[in-house]
């Protein structure tokens, strides 16, 4: 038996996606993992998925090919991500918000805080309700990096840093 985390998302800088694949698993999963992976019963099932479905093989080697091309990757997390899957990626490929929205020594901050932080509440991205997606995701890490070049380009990174973290320590990182 296998716990279910399997799915890769890639979008455009403009944020359309290009691929969004669910990776087939061949052992009977008994934990879907839906809270963190957004997958349901069904999803990875080749005869009722309404997804994309491939290997895990076919899919590493999609990702393979962005690297060795040069692709940058933006998003929250993605050293861990790449880690997980036993994959290197040049640091000069990564941009992880995960770092850029963070100051030395303090807490690294989470996707969803950050995206309610700039964006607002009713962005629902990692909304319970409708369980995690990764599409979502590496949507919110592209806005939130396109948001840090709009502070480094207006001289306010480190105002709104310090600004962000007061914030958070005040409301115990928690945006209702």
């Amino acid at each position: 038996p296998t716990l279910a985390l399997a799915r890769v998302s890639c979008l455009r800088s403009n944020g359309e996606p290009f691929i969004d694949d669910y990776i087939q698993k061949s052992e009977p999963i008994v934990d879907y993992l839906t809270r963190f992976s957004g997958l349901i019963h069904g999803d990875l099932d080749p005869i009722t998925s309404r997804h994309h479905l491939v290997t895990l093989k076919t899919s590493y080697l999609k990702l393979r090919w962005l690297v060795d091309n040069g692709i940058i990757f933006v998003g929250h997390g993605l050293s861990k991500d790449f880690r997980m899957i036993n994959m290197y990626v040049p640091s000069n490929q990564i941009i992880d918000t995960v770092h850029l929205f963070h100051l030395p020594g303090q807490r690294l901050l989470g996707l969803r805080y950050l995206i309610r932080y700039f964006f607002g509440n009713d962005e629902g991205i990692q909304d319970a309700s409708r369980g995690h997606d990764s599409i979502e995701d590496a949507w919110g890490a592209l806005r939130l990096y396109k948001k840090y070049m709009e502070f480094k380009k207006s001289n306010t990174l480190d105002e709104i840093l310090r600004k962000l973290y007061e914030d958070g320590h005040k409301c115990g990182w928690k945006i209702k």
